[in-house]
């Protein structure tokens, strides 16, 4: 059973990605409405007659009901085996309700106009979903493992900080797409051509989003130059923080090249994809700084020492 688990887990998180870029594919066309205000139906029909916008919606529709099963199914099996953990407790119940949280937003969203500020709190909590699934997919391959060295508390919350900024950038990014706030500021690295432009409408929301961005790509770099320093001991969070690197390079470039293509729909996916990967790497890194005994919920033994590597700033 453990080993159909395991299955079970790479399944749902590849199919969790697909489902995040499905969605990002019908914000992109404007086939938010290819089924009309009818939801779950289609249309009022349950197989509607198709033009590419519905069958855009409904495809993505279909894959989400198809990848809930899949996240239950994934749920009740991790916590028969892994009752005992913690983290898995906690995961299983994340995936879960954030599964169920995507769908309802989805669903207000068709039904009733929304404003672009709840739209792009839909793709925040799509990440959180996809995050979460991953996770759970990594506690179960790395179960029966031998525990690794603990970290400092300052590296602990470097990492856990930078995730939650990168959440911020995103959401801030995906409000950016939903206000159309991009077509204001056209143009890569400059903006209409100027360092900086007159703030008109859209354009002050568009410059904050590439700062902010540029303000994370300089984190990471330097998460990767601390966790440099102790790779020896913990290799794992050497490679976590190159894979959140390499993910948030490819995401500027795919930025930038919205600016360059006036928004082509492959740059606007590659756009929304990376954000995904680089999001579920930082929260990677994230579950790998917490103790082992923490994330297991196992009871801390007294006088015990561990080895406590990386410290923020050290040599």
């Amino acid at each position: 059973m453990k080993q159909w688990t395991k299955v079970l887990a790479v399944v749902a998180t590849v199919g969790m990605f697909v489902v995040l870029v499905m969605g990002a594919t019908v914000t992109n066309t404007g086939s938010e409405h290819g089924c009309g205000r009818s939801w779950p139906l289609c249309h009022g029909q349950f197989v509607p007659q198709f033009a590419v916008r519905t069958f855009i919606e409904f495809s993505h529709r279909a894959v989400v009901g198809v990848e809930s099963i899949l996240i239950i199914a994934l749920a009740a099996a991790a916590l028969m085996l892994y009752w005992r953990r913690r983290d898995v407790r906690v995961l299983s119940i994340v995936m879960v309700l954030f599964l169920f949280l995507q769908a309802g937003l989805g669903a207000w969203a068709v039904m009733a106009p929304q404003l672009a500020i709840v739209l792009a709190l839909h793709f925040g909590v799509s990440l959180v979903a996809f995050a979460s699934v991953l996770l759970t997919a990594v506690v179960i391959f790395e179960a029966g493992s031998s525990d690794p060295v603990s970290v400092a508390p300052a590296l602990r919350a470097a990492v856990w900080g930078l995730t939650g900024y990168s959440y911020v950038v995103v959401y801030l990014g995906a409000y950016v797409r939903h206000t159309e706030a991009d077509l204001a500021c056209s143009g890569w690295p400059l903006c209409n051509g100027a360092v900086l432009p007159p703030l008109t409408a859209g354009v002050g929301t568009a410059l904050i989003h590439r700062i902010a961005a540029a303000v994370l790509v300089i984190g990471i770099a330097y998460l990767v130059l601390v966790t440099r320093r102790i790779r020896d001991l913990r290799p794992d969070l050497y490679r976590g923080a190159w894979l959140s690197l390499i993910a948030v390079c490819l995401q500027a470039l795919a930025g930038a090249s919205i600016g360059w293509t006036n928004e082509d729909l492959f740059s606007t996916l590659a756009h929304a994809g990376m954000a995904g990967l680089l999001f579920a790497s930082l929260t990677y890194l994230c579950l790998e700084v917490v103790p082992a005994r923490e994330r297991s919920g196992e009871p801390a033994r007294r006088l015990e020492r561990q080895p406590v590597a990386g410290t923020l700033g050290s040599s």
